[in-house]
């Protein structure tokens, strides 16, 4: 069967929908400064990303392609980022945002455009899930996570606690990237405090508790990351998705 694409969780295939071909593109912005003899560069930024797909639409007859168009359109129209996987690449999704559908019927039986998304978040997100556990049974504790894909994933650390610890300190550094986060405050056994690198966010038992949080949250560079943890005891589980360029 030809390639296709499915958008927000819908399989464009059966509204005879065939991909022909698609952009991939990589790109980074590099803003300078302008000087007389010289310019100088501030940090890459990673801008979002045109993604454009060639199609045709193919049907049995003439109504039954303007109901498949009518379906397509209905599917696209959404005001939101949604997940865009596309068969060719079997592994991962992205997530991107529609921008328009031109195009033309070409005979009663078939129409060929060009459907245009935009990728604000630039990188590709793998279909599964990854999550390891890490036991916590000295301070402080060194372990290593080892992340695939190709580009920084932002991870949900997970600390379940199994002691009293009154007034502590928990930092968390991933030497790899050189952050470090730290949250005061006190817990006991069985307590959940959630490190949402994503999001930016820290709860403990489900509720933000963000009073006592200081550093910058720590993402995972590709292959191995160094961690140190301290002032806590339990098991650290690490969720996340790895992303590709």
């Amino acid at each position: 069967m030809a390639n296709s694409f499915s958008f927000n969780s819908v399989d464009m295939s059966s509204y005879g929908l065939r991909l022909l071909t698609h952009e991939e593109p990589f790109s980074q912005e590099t803003p300078a400064a302008q000087l007389a003899d010289r310019s100088y560069g501030f940090d890459s930024l990673r801008s979002p990303i045109p993604v454009s797909l060639d199609v045709k639409v193919y049907a049995a007859d003439i109504a039954t392609l303007k109901s498949y168009l009518d379906s397509i359109k209905q599917t696209l129209n959404q005001r939101t980022d949604c997940p865009l996987a596309i068969d060719t690449f079997d592994d991962r999704y992205w997530m991107v945002r529609f921008v328009s559908m031109v195009g033309e019927i070409h005979t009663a039986r078939v129409w060929k455009g060009t459907i245009t998304f935009s990728a604000n978040d630039p990188a590709a997100y793998d279909n599964d899930e990854t999550d390891h556990d890490h036991t916590v049974d000295e301070d402080p504790e060194e372990f290593t996570e080892t992340a695939g894909g190709t580009d920084q994933a932002f991870p949900v650390y997970t600390l379940t606690c199994d002691d009293t610890l009154t007034d502590t300190t928990v930092v968390l550094t991933n030497t790899a990237t050189g952050e470090a986060l730290t949250w005061e405050g006190s817990l006991v056994a069985d307590d959940e405090l959630e490190i949402d690198s994503d999001n930016h966010t820290v709860k403990l038992n489900g509720a933000e508790d963000m009073l006592y949080v200081d550093g910058r949250f720590p993402r995972l560079l590709p292959g191995g990351n160094a961690f140190t943890l301290s002032g806590f005891s339990g098991n650290l589980n690490i969720t996340y998705r790895p992303r590709y360029v």
